[in-house]
């Protein structure tokens, strides 16, 4: 299953709208891992015809924009308290991973996103294939 979650129960409205009208079956859930924010969970069957999810994505992507907005126009966003980071695992699947914002915040004091991001996903490619030889090689050698 392929998750999208939601913050806003009037986006997530829209999304499952989206998904009635164009014949996508999902599911949906509450998800309280989030600390004080409980968000929606929007699962759809992980088949699902690429373009279809590039269609999604697009979608999903613009409800977030809208998300941004509204906590923009109110007191809410303060008390927003997760952060999330979608990483590509070795399958194509997609996973995200929950992070606390101020851990998110403090590390990117001091590496841009593409190089946090860069990090996250060699985190997620050492726990998928590990590597369970030496740390310390020269790796020019094995190059050769």
């Amino acid at each position: 299953m392929l998750d999208y979650i939601f913050f806003d129960s009037s986006l997530s409205l829209k999304f499952k709208d989206h998904l009635t009208k164009v014949g996508i079956k999902f599911e949906q859930q509450n998800d309280d891992d989030f600390g004080s924010v409980q968000g929606e969970i929007i699962s759809i069957a992980d088949d699902t015809a690429d373009e279809v999810l590039d269609e999604l994505q697009e979608l999903y992507d613009d409800l977030q924009e809208e998300l941004e907005k509204i906590l923009e126009k109110s007191d809410e966003g303060l008390m927003m308290n997760a952060a999330g980071m979608e990483v590509k695992l070795k399958d194509g699947s997609i996973c995200t991973l929950r992070v606390a914002p101020d851990v998110v915040t403090r590390i990117l004091t001091v590496l841009e996103f593409d190089e946090l991001q860069a990090f996250v996903e060699n985190i997620a490619k050492s726990v998928e294939s590990p590597d369970d030889g030496h740390f310390c090689h020269n790796i020019e050698e094995e190059k050769i």
